[in-house]
């Protein structure tokens, strides 16, 4: 899954050299990072930057073409990350959103209710914006076993 311009998400079959499969044209507004989930459809972190001014995360299911889920805030205005952003499903099927322009991630269920967040400590100051939090550009959440991996390789340098 790549994502082609502004507009569109697309699959591309790279040994052919075209596009098999795209959507979204009037349905995306500042979209990115798209994600193929286990059951084959598409989680999206849609940012709203030219036409809605808030942000949304939504799961796609690329043969209906359908939204199959979608989180916004309340009011939706509060969550909008204009630039950047990240979404990734748990195993536990909770979402983790990285709301990045704000310095703010979440953790939420399917029925949107945030089970935590964490803002970033760390203040900026801007002549134009005041004062603001510094930016996270993306957070992960990683398994234990990838823990432990990572700590067996800083431990064999």
């Amino acid at each position: 899954v790549k994502l082609i311009d502004k507009k569109i998400i697309s699959v591309v079959d790279i040994e052919k050299e075209k596009v098999s499969w795209d959507w979204g044209e009037k349905d995306w507004d500042g979209q990115h990072a798209p994600t193929v989930l286990e059951n084959g459809n598409i989680l999206i972190f849609d940012n709203g930057k030219y036409k809605r001014r808030y942000s949304r995360i939504i799961e796609l299911n690329p043969v209906t073409k359908k939204i199959e889920w979608e989180y916004k805030a309340s009011p939706p205005e509060s969550f909008f990350s204009e630039l950047r952003g990240r979404c990734q499903k748990l195993p536990n099927g909770n979402i983790l959103i990285t709301d990045s322009d704000n310095g703010h991630v979440f953790e939420i269920t399917r029925d949107n209710k945030v089970v935590w967040e964490f803002y970033n400590p760390a203040i900026k100051e801007s002549k134009d914006k005041g004062t603001s939090r510094s930016i996270i550009p993306r957070m992960e959440r990683l398994s234990a076993d990838r823990l432990r991996t990572i700590q067996q390789a800083k431990e064999t340098k």
